[in-house]
Parts: structure tokens; C-alpha cells; sequence
């Protein structure tokens, strides 16, 4: 028997769930989760999701958040552990993996910007 205010799901998703301009599947909750953290970390820097959260493609509620920061210059590993070690100990119930948008090969980059949606919009200058 459901608890009070447990998930309804309607296929594999909760009812909860949310899509941040029609694509990014994660629940409010969790998103804003995320973007303090993000905020926190990467203050002032565009970060976007891609992967299966934004595709819906093999989408599970434990699907892990797949987030590149779009750099010009390689970030550094303290600033990349340190995203790690916020992301664990943050008790969301989904693993994020962050990734730098420097670091990446051409490719893959353009892969992601052809689908991706942002979490996180750069300061303006």
C-alpha cells in the first residue's frame, strides 16, 4: 500500500517529476538541489545537462544527471573533486556526474549542444 506522499508513478517516473523547458526530467526538489550547488561551485558559469534526463531515452528515476560547465580553460582537479564531493555527500538519490566542457574532444561537444538544456545560465558581463 502507497505511504502519504510517496511517488505516484506513471510508468517509471513519478507524477513529481518535472521537465525544465519540456526536457530536463528530475524533480523540483531535486533540481533545486542541484543548482545550489551548482551556484555555489561554479558561480557565474553556464552549466548544461545532456544525457539520458534530457533525451528520456532508458529513463529510470535513478538515472544518474549528466552535467558539463562550459569553460574556455580547463578547470582545475580541486575545483572538479571538490563538485564531486558536494554532489555525494548532497543526498540526492541519483549519482551527478559533472564534466569539463574544455576537457571534452570536438566531438563530443558537438554531440551535447545538440541536445542539452541548461541548468545553470553564465553571469553577464
Amino acid at each position: 500500500m502507497r505511504e502519504t506522499g510517496d511517488p505516484i508513478f506513471w510508468g517509471k517516473l513519478p507524477f513529481n517529476y518535472i521537465w525544465v523547458y519540456m526536457a530536463l526530467c528530475i524533480e523540483s526538489d531535486h533540481l533545486e538541489k542541484v543548482q545550489r550547488i551548482l551556484a555555489l561551485h561554479f558561480e557565474g558559469m553556464e552549466v548544461w545537462a545532456h544525457g539520458a534526463r534530457v533525451s528520456g531515452v532508458d529513463l529510470t528515476p535513478d538515472t544518474e544527471l549528466e552535467l558539463v560547465v562550459i569553460s574556455e580553460k580547463p578547470l582545475s582537479f580541486e575545483v572538479m573533486t571538490a563538485i564531486e564531493k558536494a554532489f555525494v555527500d548532497s543526498g540526492l538519490p541519483f549519482r551527478v556526474d559533472v564534466i569539463d566542457w574544455a576537457k571534452l574532444p570536438e566531438s563530443l561537444q558537438k554531440q551535447i549542444k545538440k541536445e542539452h538544456e541548461v541548468v545553470q545560465s553564465a553571469a553577464e558581463s
